[in-house]
């Protein structure tokens, strides 16, 4: 019978694993019948790891004291009945793993890591744009603002909120390949929030009712309803940025080797 250990560096102990090895790893393989006791080191598993492993092995011999135990460097080429049980245990971690990532390719990995930024960076942007609006003069409770002033006001916002829904729809099209629901979905509710806000954004100058003495020349607006303004957009795209920043700490977890 063969039992598997595995070195816990955290808890600088040996614990009986069964079915999954990394290769970060170092490994025992106890072979009860011969009573021998192979040794396995990863990879990716350093030496001073390998070494903290091998001296607290005092610790595990103990528990097999009816075994006359024979304990076995090898660095390849171990019997075929251990290195068939090691190899085993790669497989099932790598199966684990391989069903966590939904992305197949390297250039969609990369594509949305990207396009994903974007979709975090330009509303931010968008908001400060629109929260300069309260820095317009000040009149009598109102703001005061030129016809050339607001309307660059609204027409960056316009561009800034329709390079996110361009990038959400690429977004939408990385995770149609890769078929990520999770990317469609949170793409989609980002889409159709800034298609709402472009086309609202798109009423202008009736965005607003002017105050008794606006002329065409130069607008006073109620500070109250820039304030209302400002945070109804806000919710909106709280919204979808507390969406895109969750997925960008998730898909980091995930592929950030993959990434860089």
């Amino acid at each position: 019978m063969l039992r598997t250990f595995i070195y816990d560096d955290s808890k600088s102990h040996w614990l009986e694993e069964e079915h999954n090895l990394l290769a970060h790893d170092i490994c025992v393989v106890l072979d009860e019948e011969k009573g021998i006791l192979y040794i396995w080191r990863g990879s990716k598993s350093s030496k001073n790891r390998f070494k903290r492993g091998y001296k607290q092995l005092n610790g595990l011999i103990p528990n097999f004291s009816e075994l006359d135990l024979q304990v076995m460097l090898v660095k390849k080429d171990f019997p075929i009945e251990i290195q068939k049980k090691l190899n085993t245990m790669l497989n099932n971690s790598i199966q684990e793993r391989s069903a966590t990532l939904l992305f197949s390719r390297f250039i969609t990995i990369r594509l949305y890591f990207v396009f994903l930024l974007g979709c975090i960076f330009f509303p931010i942007i968008f908001l400060l744009n629109l929260s300069t609006s309260l820095a317009w003069n000040t009149l009598s409770g109102n703001l005061e603002v030129n016809n050339l002033t607001y309307q660059m006001w609204v027409d960056l916002s316009q561009i800034l909120i329709l390079v996110t829904g361009i990038f959400f729809i690429i977004n939408l099209i990385i995770g149609i390949i890769e078929l990520e629901n999770q990317v469609i979905v949170f793409s989609i509710i980002g889409l159709f929030i800034c298609i709402g806000i472009y086309f609202y954004l798109g009423f202008g100058i009736y965005l607003f009712l002017f105050q008794e003495g606006s002329t065409l020349d130069n607008f006073i607006i109620r500070r109250r309803d820039i304030e209302i303004f400002l945070l109804n957009i806000s919710i909106l795209v709280i919204f979808f940025e507390s969406l895109n920043i969750y997925k960008l700490i998730s898909f980091l977890k995930t592929y950030r080797n993959f990434i860089f």
